[in-house]
């Protein structure tokens, strides 16, 4: 396998790892010990798939099209759980 490949497929798995992490945190299915953090863990790899598909967008063109719209979602989730939280909770 070479690195364009692997790119992808982990382009792929930085959204489906953080998307579980929220759905744990938001269900409460599994007791973690970090409060907020699967919420913020999408602002440091949401990044970093978007680069690995850039990088790879030649080899799989469809797939890397795929990684970068699912990081992009991820990467603007966090601000509208805070925003969301704060106008419908408050401070």
């Amino acid at each position: 396998m070479n690195f364009k490949k692997a790119a992808v497929i982990f382009s792929f798995a930085f959204p489906i790892i953080s998307a579980i992490l929220i759905i744990n945190f938001l269900t409460g299915i599994i007791s973690m010990p970090w409060q907020g953090m699967p919420v913020l863990f999408p602002l440091l790899l949401s990044p970093i798939g978007i680069m690995l598909a850039l990088g790879s967008i030649k080899t799989n063109k469809r797939w890397a099209i795929w990684g970068i719209i699912l990081n992009s979602i991820l990467l603007l989730l966090p601000f509208f759980f805070f925003i969301g939280g704060t106008l419908l909770f408050g401070v």
